[in-house]
């Protein structure tokens, strides 16, 4: 290889590692996810979805680009909201990742995503029955949002979910792999610890 070869690769390494394209493709990155969680704050009924969302990478939160002005998620309501956009957030990153092949692992795990919706006291057995209409279809829309994103990337991606909530919907009954109720837990009584340690 020549030394007019080399110089030439060179330069087009440094152009490509330059400050500037990596901010280029970085705003490019971005855009294209604002405009998956627009999407999807807007199928989960999100307060602020009717306006363009972007991730603020700085100080790792998501944005409305309202006519007012930005409103940041953490003045975006209740914890509905804030389940809601986390969610969102977690699915737009993961699948990216997925589809780039990127070195982060290909699961993610979620502990009682419905909580705001559905707390331990109304819990009878995984039973909805103490849950407004509203809130049951709001727990099914965030379920089939999981799902559906999963679907459009599989099987590169996982996504494990613990819940108590147990929705009467054949998508939502074809993805529960085992449920832990009736003394069958995730962590067995009779699990093995070592002595003087707590579990």
């Amino acid at each position: 290889m020549s030394k007019e070869s080399l110089r030439e690769q060179l330069s087009a390494l440094e152009e490509d590692l330059s400050v500037e394209r990596i901010q280029e493709r970085l705003d490019s990155i971005i855009s294209i996810l604002g405009q998956r969680l627009t999407q999807w704050a807007s199928q989960l009924g999100l307060e602020h979805s009717k306006y363009s969302l972007r991730l603020e990478i700085n100080k790792l939160t998501i944005v409305a680009d309202t006519d007012n002005g930005p409103v940041p998620m953490e003045r975006m309501g209740s914890g509905d909201n804030w389940v809601g956009y986390h969610l969102i957030a977690h699915l737009a990153l993961h699948q990216w990742f997925t589809q780039k092949n990127r070195q982060v692992p290909g699961f993610l795990f979620l502990d009682q995503p419905s909580q705001v919706y559905f707390p331990s006291e109304k819990d009878s057995n995984g039973s909805m029955e103490l849950v407004t209409e509203n809130d049951r279809l709001a727990v099914s829309r965030m379920f089939e949002l999981v799902l559906q994103t999963i679907s459009e990337v599989e099987p590169g991606m996982q996504v494990i979910i613990t819940e108590h909530a147990d929705i009467d919907t054949e998508l939502y009954q074809g993805a529960i792999v085992e449920r832990w109720r009736g003394g069958l837990k995730l962590v067995p009584e009779d699990w093995p610890y070592k002595e003087g340690t707590d579990i």
